[in-house]
C-alpha cells in the first residue's frame, strides 16, 4: 500500500546541509499496524511528515496505492490527504469549538448535508466513547479524551491510512493502554492501516505488527515485531530492547561475575512452544554439563511468548560446544557472552 523509494530528506541551515533522511526505502503492508521507534533526531517525524508530503523529499518518492504522491498535482494531492488522517502528540484541537465542530472540521466542503455530517459525527463519537461530551469544549476534557476527539477526527473522511505522531507520549500510562487499544480496534475493525512514531518500545510491543528501528536517519532493523524482539541484530534495537527484557540489570551483575576457564555464559532467546520445553534440563543431562540459570523472563508479544535466559554452563569444552549445536538445532537462538557483551 504505502512504498518509499530511496528517500532523502536535506535542510539547510546556515549555508550547511543536514541530511535527516538518508535514502530510505520501505514497504507498509495493508492493513497492518507499523511501528517506527528511534531516539530523538533519529528521523522518524520527519520520515512520518514526508510519507503525507507535510514536508517534501528532497529526492526519492512516496507511492500509494501506486499513485507517487510527491509527483501530484496540488488539487490531487489535497484529494489523495483525505484518505490519510493524522493524530499528533499534543492532540491540534481547535479550543474555540466543541468536540461536535472538530470532529466535523475535516468534513468541510465535503458535499454531505448537515444531517449526513452528524451522522458521521455521532457514529464517530459512538466508535470512540464519547458519546456524552458531543457538545464538550476541549477544556473541559481530560488528555485521554482530546486524543479520542483528535483520533474521531482523524477518521471522519474514511481514511485507508492513519499516521500517528507520538500520539501517547503526552498521556499517563493508564490512558496511553486505553488509547493503544482503541487503535488496534480500529485497525482490526475498520481495516485501517496504522503508522506510529514513538520512542517506547512498550507501544511497539502492545500493538505493532512490524517495527522500523531508526538511527541518524538510517533504517538500522525493521521486520515482523516477534522476530525483531526474539533475535535483535542491531545494537540500538538491543538498547530498546532491554527496557522491555530488563537486560540492564544483568548485563551490570555480569560485569562482576568471574568466569572460570570451564564455563561459558550464554543467552538463549526463544519463541512460542520452544518456552514450554525442558531443554535446558535436557541438555544438563544428555551432554553432562552443569546448566544454572542466572535470569529468565517471558512476554506475550502478538499472543506469542517470547522467552530469554541468560545461563552459566559449565563442564567439558567440547560437551558445551555440542550442547550449544544442540540448542540451535531446535531453533533456539543462543550467543555466547562474556561480562555480560557478545563475544562470538
Amino acid at each position: 500500500m504505502i512504498q518509499l523509494k530511496k528517500i532523502i530528506k536535506t535542510y539547510e541551515n546556515k549555508g550547511q546541509s543536514i541530511e535527516a533522511l538518508k535514502e530510505l526505502s520501505f514497504d507498509f503492508k495493508k492493513g497492518e499496524i507499523t511501528g517506527i521507534i528511534g531516539y530523538s533526531g533519529a528521523g522518524k517525524s520527519t520520515l512520518l511528515r514526508c510519507i503525507n508530503l507535510l514536508e517534501t523529499p528532497s529526492s526519492g518518492e512516496i507511492i500509494i496505492d501506486g499513485v507517487i504522491l510527491n509527483k501530484l498535482e496540488s488539487k490531487d494531492l489535497r484529494e489523495t490527504r483525505k484518505k490519510i488522517g493524522m493524530i499528533f502528540q499534543h492532540f491540534n484541537l481547535m479550543r474555540s469549538r466543541n468536540v461536535f465542530k472538530n470532529i466535523a472540521y475535516p468534513l468541510k466542503g465535503s458535499g454531505l448535508s448537515k444531517k449526513e455530517i452528524e451522522e458521521r459525527v455521532d457514529e464517530l463519537l459512538d466508535l470512540v466513547g464519547l458519546k456524552d461530551k458531543k457538545y464538550s469544549y476541549p477544556s473541559q476534557l481530560s488528555g485521554g479524551q482530546k486524543q479520542r476527539v483528535g483520533i474521531a477526527r482523524a477518521l471522519a473522511n474514511r481514511p485507508n491510512l492513519i499516521l500517528c505522531d507520538e500520539a501517547t507520549s503526552a498521556l499517563d500510562p493508564e490512558t496511553t493502554v486505553s488509547i493503544l487499544k482503541l487503535l488496534k480496534k480500529i485497525n482490526r475493525e475498520l481495516g485501517v492501516t496504522i503508522v506510529l512514531i514513538t520512542h517506547q518500545m512498550e507501544v511497539i510491543k502492545e500493538i505493532c505488527d512490524s517495527v522500523i528501528v531508526m538511527e541518524e536517519g538510517i533504517i538500522k532493523e525493521a521486520g515482523d515485531v516477534i522476530n525483531i524482539f526474539s533475535r535483535p541484530k542491531e545494537p540500538i534495537t538491543k538498547r530498546f530492547l532491554s527496557s522491555i527484557f530488563n537486560t540492564e540489570k544483568i548485563n551490570s551483575y555480569l560485569e562482576n561475575m568471574l568466569v572460570k576457564q570451564n564455563e561459558k555464559i550464554i543467552k538463549l532467546s526463544y519463541v512460542g512452544n520452544n518456552t514450554e520445553e525442558a531443554y535446558i534440563s535436557r541438555v544438563s543431562r544428555e551432554y553432562n554439563i552443569d546448566a544454572s540459570i542466572l535470569f529468565g523472563n517471558i512476554e506475550i508479544i502478538k499472543e506469542t511468548p517470547i522467552g530469554n535466559l541468560v545461563i552459566k554452563l559449565g563442564g567439558d569444552e567440547k560437551n558445551i560446544i555440542d550442547s550449544i549445536e544442540y540448542l540451535n538445532k531446535n531453533q533456539i537462538y543462543v550467543e555466547v557472552l562474556k561480562n555480560g557483551r557478545k563475544i562470538i
